[in-house]
């Protein structure tokens, strides 16, 4: 049972619930990316084409991992703006909050490290431009450059590193940390219900069956973030 009110669309625009669905079709659309892509500086880019011309639809495929990341960060942007406003970072959410900024962080990592992947100019000139910040920080920050980039500029154990990173630790630790932060929400006793000053906070309204309220509108999200993705991918 969840309370009517949080049902509203206007409430949470199904930002959470999108994100989640952008995150697999990353895992799905990543797994077969895997099987064409070369980790190798004298292969990365030529695997990159042969899948644009030579796989069946190789090019759609490639454009819904990348269309799929860029929206992953703007609606993950957009929840935690939603999570803010309504005041749902605070006790007994604020551990939830903070586990929403560990993988808001992890999913800028993951565009930090697949924008690599392809290893083309772009690619090679962004990473050394973002990285050559790090010379910026006192004592620490040109040893945590060479350590990030495996030595004085990108080379071959970059591409290795990132690839590990972007394709081995981050999704484990999304899998790991995404069942855990709705755990989190439902033991907070589910969504954050807006109330008026004078409202009992207890008291939680018109109670509904999940199935098939909540069910159906987490689902017609879901079929539209597919449906936009696809679209743009196309």
């Amino acid at each position: 049972m969840v309370p009517e009110r949080t049902l509203r669309l206007s409430l949470t625009w199904g930002l959470g619930g999108t994100a989640v669905v952008l995150v697999f079709m990353l895992f799905g659309t990543g797994l077969m990316l895997k099987f064409v892509y070369e980790p190798t500086p004298g292969g990365a880019y030529d695997s990159i084409l042969y899948l644009q011309s030579s796989v069946p639809f190789g090019q759609l495929l490639r454009n819904i991992h990348r269309w799929s990341a860029n929206g992953l960060v703007l609606v993950a942007f957009l929840h935690l703006l939603r999570i803010f406003y309504t005041g749902a970072f605070v006790a007994p959410r604020q551990v939830n909050w903070m586990i929403g900024l560990l993988l808001f962080a992890a999913v800028l990592f993951s565009s930090f490290t697949g924008y690599l992947l392809p290893w083309d100019q772009i690619a090679y000139w962004a990473i050394t431009i973002s990285t050559s910040m790090l010379d910026y920080l006192p004592f620490a920050g040109t040893g945590l450059k060479q350590w990030i980039l495996g030595g004085p500029e990108p080379g071959p154990a970059t591409l290795l590193t990132f690839y590990a990173i972007h394709t081995a630790i981050l999704p484990v630790l999304l899998l790991f940390a995404l069942p855990f932060h709705f755990w989190r929400i439902r033991k907070a006793n589910g969504l954050v219900i807006p109330r008026s000053p004078d409202e009992d906070p207890a008291e939680r309204g018109d109670m509904v069956e999940a199935m098939p309220h909540l069910f159906m509108r987490e689902v017609t999200m879901a079929v539209v973030a597919v449906a936009v993705v696809l679209l743009v991918s196309m």
